[in-house]
């Protein structure tokens, strides 16, 4: 590529210095265009192309100030031009600049330097030429940018606005405000905070942020960071509120169904996937429930399919209502995920019940959806009534990969049609009937409370020394309407798991004082044990309901005893002890019921206020015939007395029993020997009853002892 010919305007009214100039200039290369005065420097202005000029200051006419001064005018700021004056007093100079001259040169002139002045300056002149260039391809560069760019020191102060978007209103106005000014202080410490990442790893820091651009119009920006110095960043901010926008659209298209707007089979993989790896980190289990319509087939047969999608978005609406996670009160909403729905396609559906903490929970839910889909629904002028068969799989019982549950709920869903459909099936049939048992047990007891369908019996406890029947267990007895008569053993696990013990427990005190009291009104005065479970002395207001009791019904507190198992008091804290203490403050006696069956340590046994230990009836119904229950019977017994607790043992059958307990240093004996539990009327006759143990007749339990 040839370089561009530069072309030289030279105007001397002097014919030698004239020649002389033009011979330097072409020496060096440049093309030289003469004129011997001002108004003929103009037309060969007009007429060629000039890339620079020289004009003699002392010229006849128009001297060299005035066609300075008219080029100027014509020409504009870049054109190099060139005073040759002979004065070189300041002022003239000054005068020269003050009209638009660029550079001047003081006769007399150095011919052999000349070309070298000249050359200097046409690279002067060439490189603002390109740095114009450069300016402008940056400016519309600027332009064309999308982004907001200005430059911040290390305080959030805005030094530079390099381009500012009309719509970048947040930004402010100009240099010299603050980020402070327009933004919130959580995102202005975002920019802070990318400055100084920036900075110490010399990279650029990308971020994005929400920020309130009008009244109801939130906008997403995207911000790139780069250094330029120690103390200033460059700020490239980008709105990507349509990238967003397009993106929750494309997730949208790839991840819901378009027509219930509930997520769909890639969807509900992958979230099943990722609820598998949290419950084997946290050890927990969860539950997929495969959903399907019974009979839709026949809506889009005889109705039409916009009948029947209207069915399908209906459907989802009714399945939303049904999963509402505040409903499953047996769970800790404040550590669970919400209970994820999906549409897998045509009028099947499914549901991700994480972190299940009952079975009972996966089967409730199904019980919702069974009510919800069986109302009719409303569909021209006519109602159409669809039910759902529901199978469940759990995770990690029924499978550990994500594939297995969804094919073991699909065979449940099945198994369901086939015992005649709207109904639930779990994958494995022993497991439905168990939580189906459990689930119904749970609604018969909080019924049981309304219908005051629990009584108490009590068992009498026989004292040693007195030979009386001084004290009673209350013990609560269940009569079913449909079942007849269920045992404790069989529901009060259920209570103490779904929170039902604590209004049970306090109706089994109040009722055992209220009958203790008729007692006493009748002229019978006895101590009556009530039963307290661990999640019962758990409660926070255990104290209150106590004392509460007490007050209401006017039996004395030394005549109550509370019976606690030794499970409740293993994990004893200051809150035990102080719960304990303030219990015997009021003179109620506190036994440790069922001792020997749990951790038996001696340690915590020094520190607990209680009164009284009950050795569990396994130990003493082998008294007799097992050396090991006789021995621990004696250690039992060998340890109360040396720490100072009364010990009664439980389960007495025989008078063998009696007697060799006696003998060791019992206080109290309970059980079928001195009778079965009855209720608070047969009490006055069983009290009447007059008992003699006598000595020991038991042969080597005496031995044994010594």
């Amino acid at each position: 590529m040839t370089s561009k010919i530069f072309n030289v305007l030279l105007a001397d009214d002097d014919i030698t210095a004239r020649y002389l100039m033009q011979a330097a200039l072409e020496q060096a290369g440049f093309r030289v265009i003469l004129a011997c005065d001002g108004e003929e420097a103009m037309h060969q202005f007009a007429a060629f192309p000039i890339d620079m000029v020289m004009l003699d200051v002392e010229m006849p006419g128009m001297d060299g100030y005035q066609t300075c001064l008219q080029l100027r005018q014509l020409a504009g700021d870049e054109l190099p031009i060139i005073m040759v004056t002979g004065m070189d007093d300041v002022q003239s100079i000054n005068h020269a600049f003050e009209i638009g001259a660029t550079d001047f040169i003081s006769k007399p002139i150095n011919w052999n330097l000349i070309g070298y002045h000249i050359l200097y300056m046409k690279r002067a002149y060439l490189n603002l030429l390109a740095l114009k260039t450069a300016n402008a391809r940056s400016k519309a560069i600027l332009s064309a940018l999308p982004d907001t760019m200005f430059i911040l020191d290390n305080q959030g102060n805005i030094c530079d606005v390099l381009s500012h978007c009309s719509h970048a209103c947040w930004l402010g106005t100009s240099a010299g405000s603050s980020l402070q000014q327009t933004m919130p202080a959580n995102i202005v410490q975002l920019y802070l905070e990318a400055i100084d990442t920036a900075r110490k790893l010399c990279q650029a820091e990308l971020f994005e942020y929400q920020l309130k651009v009008a009244q109801d119009v939130t906008n997403y920006f995207e911000c790139r960071i780069v250094t330029i110095d120690n103390s200033e960043t460059l700020c490239l901010v980008r709105d990507i509120t349509e990238r967003k926008d397009a993106e929750r659209r494309i997730t949208q298209l790839a991840y819901f169904d378009s027509l219930t707007g509930l997520p769909n089979r890639q969807s509900f993989q992958e979230r099943l996937k990722q609820e598998i790896e949290r419950a084997k980190h946290t050890q927990s289990r969860l539950a997929v429930l495969f959903l399907d319509l019974d009979g839709f087939k026949s809506i889009n047969d005889a109705l039409g399919h916009n009948a029947g999608d209207l069915i399908l978005e209906w459907t989802a609406d009714r399945l939303r209502d049904s999963t509402r996670f505040s409903d499953f009160v047996s769970r800790n909403s404040a550590n669970e995920s919400s209970i994820e729905l999906s549409r897998l396609g045509g009028d099947e559906f499914t549901a991700i019940i994480p972190n299940l903490a009952r079975v009972e929970d996966a089967l409730l839910l199904a019980q919702r959806i069974h009510t919800t889909m069986r109302r009719p629904f409303h569909l021209d002028k006519r109602d159409v009534v669809l039910t759902t068969s529901i199978g469940i799989a759990l995770y990690p019982d029924d499978g550990e990969s994500s594939e297995d549950l969804l094919k073991h709920a699909d065979t449940a869903m099945y198994h369901a049609k086939n015992e005649g459909r709207d109904n639930c099936q779990f994958y494995s049939a022993s497991l439905t009937r168990q939580a189906e048992k459990r689930l119904n047990l749970e609604n018969d007891l909080r019924n049981a409370l309304c219908n005051q369908e629990f009584h108490l019996l009590y068992q009498p406890q026989f004292d040693i020394a007195s030979e009386r029947i001084c004290s009673v267990e209350a013990l609560v007895r269940w009569l079913h309407p449909q079942q007849g008569l269920i045992l404790p053993l069989d529901f009060i696990p259920g209570a103490e798991e779904t929170g039902l013990i604590i209004p049970l427990g306090e109706w089994i005190l109040r009722t055992a004082c209220t009958e203790a009291v008729q007692w006493m009104q009748a002229g019978l005065t006895l101590q009556v044990a009530v039963n307290l479970s661990p999640v019962q002395f758990n409660n926070p207001n255990l104290l209150r309901t106590v004392f509460d009791i007490l007050a209401q019904t006017g039996f004395p507190p030394d005549k109550l005893i509370l019976e606690i198992t030794e499970s409740a008091l293993m994990d004893h804290t200051n809150n035990t002890v102080t719960t304990l203490n303030t219990l015997r403050k009021h003179n109620i006696q506190i036994t440790l019921d069922d001792f020997g069956t749990g951790y038996s340590s001696m340690s915590y046994l020094k520190r607990l206020p209680i009164n009284n230990i009950k050795v569990d009836q396994s130990f003493v119904h082998g008294l007799l015939d097992d050396k090991d229950s006789l021995a621990i019977v004696r250690a039992i017994i060998s340890l109360s007395r040396n720490l100072g607790f009364n010990l009664t043992a439980e389960g007495v059958e025989t008078l063998e029993q009696a007697q060799a307990l006696k003998h060791f240093g019992c206080k109290a004996l309970q059980g079928y020997y001195f009778g079965k539990p009855v209720r608070m009327e047969e009490m006055f006759a069983l009290t009447e009853k007059q008992w003699s143990i006598g000595k020991c007749q038991a042969p080597g339990v005496h031995s044994e002892y010594n």
